[in-house]
């Protein structure tokens, strides 16, 4: 009786644990080329990770405010740097693109 209720806890475990690879988290894959891309690794990544800031999905306005904030903070882009970056973001890393 003990060996066949051990056996079957060894089952349930190794049942549950062999499926924990397939809900694991999937690295983040390779940002789109792009201008803005080689703006934000330019502008971005000295404070930022770029898995970071690729990894958040936001609405357009959400990135805007985003870019606000950032150039409050002293960040070293101009305004149409800043367009080209939150065109980017928007475009590839929006709340509805994922």
């Amino acid at each position: 009786m003990f060996h066949s209720t051990r056996l079957a806890r060894i089952a349930i475990f190794a049942s549950i644990f062999a499926g924990l690879p397939l809900w694991a988290e999937q690295a983040p894959s390779e940002p789109p080329a792009g201008p803005g891309l080689e703006l934000i690794q330019r502008s971005c990544i000295s404070c930022h990770d770029i898995y970071m800031i690729t990894t958040k999905r936001k609405t357009p306005q959400q990135w805007a405010e985003v870019m606000d904030l950032m150039a409050a903070r002293g960040a070293e882009v101009t305004p149409e740097e800043m367009q080209v970056i939150e065109a980017y973001l928007s475009q590839n890393f929006s709340a509805s693109t994922h």
